[in-house]
C-alpha cells in the first residue's frame, strides 16, 4: 500500500474510533447527539478513502464496522449495541466510499480526456511540422530538378562560347564571367537545397536504441536477456514510428519489471513474423505482493499508441511469469488512426464511470436494505426471546424469590434503556410485552426489580416516540 493509502486508512480508523467512543459514552443518555455529532467526520473519511485511496482502501469500510461491533460488544456486553455500532459505521463509511469511487472514475474520465487532447495537440504539431518538411523537400526537389538542370545547361553553353576562337577576346571574357556567375548560382542552389532538406535526414532503425535500453538495465544490476542479441535485422525496413514504439515498449516493460518484480530476471524478444514485428518482455518468477506505487498510465498510453499504428498490446500473468506482448505492422496503417484509439479509450472510461455509478447506487441501496433487515431480524429475535406473558407477570408478587421463578422467566432480557431509575438498592430487568416487534405495544416493557434475590417491585413501562418511559398503572 502506498504512503497516501496508509494515511487515508489511518484517517478512516481514527474517525471511526472517535465516533464509536463518543457513541458508547453518550449513547445511553443522548443517543441522537452521540450518533450524529461526529457523523460528518466519518462520512468525510469514507468519501476521501473512495475518492483518493487506492484499491486497498476498500478494506477499511469493509473491516472497520465489524471491528467496531466487536469493540462495542466487549465494552457493553450488549448484542444490540454491537449491531447498532456495525450498522452505523457501515452506513457512514461504505456509502460515501462508493460515492467517492464514482467521483474518482469521473475524474479519471476527465483526466483521460485532457491527456488525449494533449496527445492530439502534439500529434497536430508533429503533423504540421512534417507537412512543412515535406513541402520544403518538394520545393528542394523542384529547384534541383528544374532550376538546377537549366543552370547546368546554361553553364555548358557558356563554356562552349568561351572556347570559341571566332569571338573577340573581350567577348570571351564577358562569356567567362557569365559562366562563373552561373556556376556560382548553381552552387548557391545546391546549398539552398541542402538547407531545405537538412531536417529530413532518414531516421535510423531502433535496434541500437533497444540494445542501449537493455544494456542500461544490465548495468544497473538486473539480469536481462535480449533475443536476438542484435534486433536490427528484425527491425530492418520498419517505419521509424514503429521502431521508436518498439524501443518505448521495451523501456516500459523493463521499467515495470524493475518496479514491480524485485530482482526477477527478464527476457526481451523481438521477432519478425507474418509480415509484422512481435515484441515480448517476459519477467520470470514474479512473486505476488503489494504493487509499487505508480500512476498506471504507461501501459494505457502504449496501448493507445499501438492501436494508432494498427497493432495490439496485451499484458498479464502467465503462470509464474508476467508477459507484455505487442504486435506491430512493419508499416503503420493508413488513414486517421488516432480517432478509433481515442474513441475506444472514451468508451472504456465511460463504461468505468457507468459501472461505478451503478455500483454506488446498488451498494447504497444494499447497505440500507441490509441495515433494515438486520434491525428487523434483531427486533424479532429480541422480542420473541424476551416476552414475559401477562399471566406469568400477574402471578408474580412482592417477596417472591427469583430462584423459585427463574424457570418461568424468558431466556433473555431487553437491553434497551428506559431512563427510569430502579428502586433504591435494587436492580431491574425488562421484558417484552408482545411477540410482535412492530405492534402498537412493541415499545412497552414489563419491569421486574430485585433486591437480594427477592422481587421488590414490578411495573408496566409504557413508552412512546417522545417519552423515555412512564410507569403504567
Amino acid at each position: 500500500m502506498s504512503e497516501r493509502g496508509a494515511a487515508i486508512g489511518a484517517g478512516v480508523v481514527l474517525a471511526s474510533a472517535c465516533w464509536l467512543v463518543l457513541w458508547l459514552l453518550l449513547g445511553a443518555r443522548e443517543s441522537l447527539f452521540a450518533a450524529t455529532a461526529l457523523a460528518p467526520l466519518v462520512l468525510a473519511a469514507g468519501g476521501i478513502a473512495g475518492r483518493f485511496g487506492d484499491r486497498h482502501s476498500a478494506w477499511f469500510p469493509a473491516l472497520v464496522p465489524p471491528a467496531g461491533a466487536v469493540v462495542a460488544h466487549a465494552a457493553t456486553g450488549g448484542v444490540d449495541t454491537a449491531l447498532a455500532a456495525a450498522i452505523g459505521l457501515g452506513v457512514l463509511l461504505w456509502c460515501p466510499w462508493l460515492v467517492g469511487r464514482w467521483f474518482r472514475e469521473r475524474a479519471a474520465l476527465g483526466n483521460a480526456g485532457w491527456r488525449f487532447a494533449a496527445q492530439w495537440e502534439e500529434q497536430a504539431r508533429t503533423a504540421e511540422y512534417e507537412a512543412r518538411m515535406r513541402e520544403r523537400a518538394r520545393l528542394a526537389a523542384g529547384m534541383h530538378d528544374l532550376v538546377g538542370h537549366d543552370l547546368a545547361r546554361a553553364a555548358l553553353r557558356l563554356g562552349a562560347l568561351e572556347l570559341d576562337r571566332d569571338l573577340p577576346a573581350e567577348a570571351r571574357r564577358g562569356v567567362g564571367e557569365a559562366r562563373e556567375q552561373v556556376t556560382a548560382a548553381a552552387e548557391h542552389l545546391a546549398q539552398a537545397v541542402s538547407a531545405l532538406g537538412a531536417d529530413r535526414a532518414a531516421p535510423t532503425g531502433g535496434g541500437v536504441d533497444v540494445r542501449a535500453v537493455v544494456d542500461g538495465v544490465r548495468t544497473a544490476g538486473r539480469a536481462v536477456e535480449l533475443v536476438p542479441a542484435d534486433p536490427a535485422p528484425a527491425l530492418d525496413g520498419a517505419d521509424p514510428e514503429v521502431s521508436a514504439l518498439v524501443e518505448r515498449v521495451v523501456r516500459e516493460g523493463l521499467t515495470n519489471a524493475v518496479k514491480h518484480a524485485g530482482d526477477a530476471p527478464a527476457e526481451v524478444s523481438i521477432v519478425r513474423r507474418d509480415g509484422g514485428i512481435g515484441v515480448v518482455v517476459r519477467t520470470r518468477g514474479v512473486r505476488t505482493g503489494p504493487a509499487a506505487p505508480g500512476s498506471g498510465s504507461g501501459l494505457s498510453g502504449l496501448a493507445a499508441e499501438t492501436a494508432a499504428l494498427g497493432g495490439t498490446l496485451e499484458h498479464g500473468r502467465s503462470g509464474a511469469d508476467h508477459l507484455l506482448t505487442v504486435r506491430l505492422p512493419v508499416r503503420p496503417r493508413t488513414g486517421d488512426a488516432g480517432l478509433p484509439a481515442v474513441e475506444a479509450a472514451r468508451r472504456v472510461a465511460l463504461g468505468a464511470v457507468r459501472r461505478s455509478r451503478s455500483t454506488a447506487v446498488r451498494g447504497i441501496a444494499a447497505a440500507f436494505a441490509v441495515s433494515v433487515l438486520l434491525v428487523s431480524a434483531y427486533r424479532v429475535a429480541d422480542a420473541t426471546t424476551s416476552v414475559l406473558p401477562a399471566d406469568t407477570f400477574d402471578a408474580l408478587t412482592a417477596g417472591t424469590e427469583r430462584a423459585a421463578v427463574e424457570h418461568v422467566l424468558p431466556m433473555r432480557t431487553r437491553t434497551d434503556g428506559t431512563g427510569i431509575p430502579p428502586p433504591p438498592g435494587a436492580w431491574c430487568e425488562y421484558y417484552s410485552v408482545a411477540v410482535d416487534p412492530f405492534g402498537t405495544s412493541a415499545a412497552d416493557l414489563r419491569r421486574l426489580c430485585w433486591a437480594d434475590g427477592v422481587l421488590v417491585g414490578k411495573d408496566l413501562v409504557v413508552r412512546s416516540g417522545t417519552a423515555r418511559g412512564t410507569i403504567g398503572t
